[in-house]
């Protein structure tokens, strides 16, 4: 037996009532490169059917072409962004509210960071009456050996500091949540200020014991600093060493 529907006058009423009516539109001169925060995303300015949530796609690069001003049916207006994903699978309406300027992570600077970082440290030093570290070039080299295989190895990374004798080591990686998924900093000088203020109070970097001490060693001198990002995530490696 089989179902069939019948709409009526009130019903036709009701579905026009809830479609959202369009007030504006302005379409960009260029394309817009934009990520996403989360809500729904719309196959059409009624705002009438849901395609994606766009939490699935946080990580996602998008193309913003115009930007609309929608009257909903609460009465209250709204402004949405038409995006595209940047391979043209995802397309359609989301609200403003949740469309970001620029992809989802900057450029990440390692000589940025690495000035920054050593210029913290050794402010923290001076501060506690011990000498600034040296920069040396040659564990610079090895702590950006360790960095980069860092992110190669994953979870089989094993340190290898070879070269640097009576050398202590920090490693650190920070790599952004679903959340909050964008990594705010343009370059690599914001990291390496909050690097070493992490290092200075957080208990749950790796060998903990490691990080004040050989911050704030007088009997290490020199310093070298390796960091490598990989989209969302930032690794980083610091070596310390002193000569006999």
């Amino acid at each position: 037996m089989g179902l069939s529907a019948i709409t009526t006058p009130a019903d036709t009423a009701l579905a026009k009532a809830k479609a959202a009516k369009m007030v504006k539109t302005t379409t960009y001169k260029s394309k817009r490169k934009v990520h996403v925060r989360g809500s729904w995303m719309y196959s059409n300015t009624t705002l009438t059917h849901k395609t994606h949530h766009m939490t699935k796609y946080l990580y996602t690069k998008f193309y913003a072409t115009k930007k609309v001003t929608l009257r909903k049916a609460n009465g209250k207006v709204a402004t949405y962004n038409y995006l595209k994903s940047k391979d043209g699978k995802v397309k359609g309406y989301v609200a403003s509210t949740y469309v970001w300027n620029k992809w989802g992570y900057g450029k990440y600077s390692v000589k940025a960071y690495w000035k920054s970082a050593v210029a913290a440290i050794n402010e923290d030093r001076v501060a506690q009456g011990l000498k600034p570290y040296k920069e040396d070039p040659k564990l610079d080299k090895i702590a950006q050996k360790n960095s980069d295989r860092m992110l190669k190895d994953g979870s089989k990374f094993k340190r290898d500091p070879e070269g640097t004798p009576h050398a202590g080591w920090i490693q650190d990686h920070y790599i952004a949540p679903k959340s909050n998924p964008i990594v705010h900093y343009k370059n690599g000088r914001e990291w390496g200020i909050g690097s070493e203020n992490s290092w200075m109070h957080r208990s749950d970097i790796d060998r903990p014991a490691f990080a004040v001490p050989y911050l704030m060693s007088a009997k290490h001198t020199s310093i070298g600093l390796g960091g490598t990002q990989h989209g969302e995530a930032v690794y980083e490696f610091v070596l310390f060493s002193h000569k006999d």
